[in-house]
């Protein structure tokens, strides 16, 4: 009988390992994780801080399962503030979430833009189309590389 309750233990324990979690069980996990790595630093072009950047990684049985960057840079006219949150599965991205805004400093006026990419949108070549112009293709493909292979922006 003893052999038996193993057996159901260790199979009913293995098999919640593999499990694959929930966009809301991630984020209440990431809300009471204490397995977290921060990073942050400043942003500098010739010589004059133009802004900053802030990465924090979140990781459940040694496996990362959320991440957030966030980076703000400044210039003559705008501020803009980029925000994405990664959710993994099995170390496999399935969900990214980007928030931009760009506000312009004379005259107050704010645009946002924010997209869900899921998993069948994530590995795609097609450029995100944004109302800022920006590269977010090479910007998500960039931030999912040093992530996965834990490496922290520049």
């Amino acid at each position: 009988m003893k052999k038996i309750f193993l057996l159901f233990f260790f199979t009913s324990f293995c098999f919640s390992q593999s499990e694959r979690l929930s966009i809301p069980e991630i984020d209440s996990l990431a809300k009471t994780s204490k397995n977290k790595i921060q990073s942050s630093g400043i942003i500098k072009k010739n010589k004059k801080t133009i802004g900053g950047f802030n990465l924090t990684e979140i990781f459940f049985n040694k496996k990362p399962i959320y991440s957030s960057y966030g980076e703000n840079t400044i210039d003559k006219e705008n501020k803009i503030n980029h925000f994405y949150e990664f959710y993994f599965s099995n170390e496999n991205p399935i969900l990214v979430k980007i928030s931009i805004s760009r506000i312009n400093k004379k005259t107050n006026i704010e645009e946002k833009f924010e997209v869900e990419l899921s998993e069948n949108n994530l590995y795609s070549f097609k450029e995100i189309s944004n109302p800022f112009s920006l590269g977010l293709r090479l910007k998500i493909n960039s931030l999912l590389f040093d992530i996965i292979n834990h490496k922290y922006p520049n």
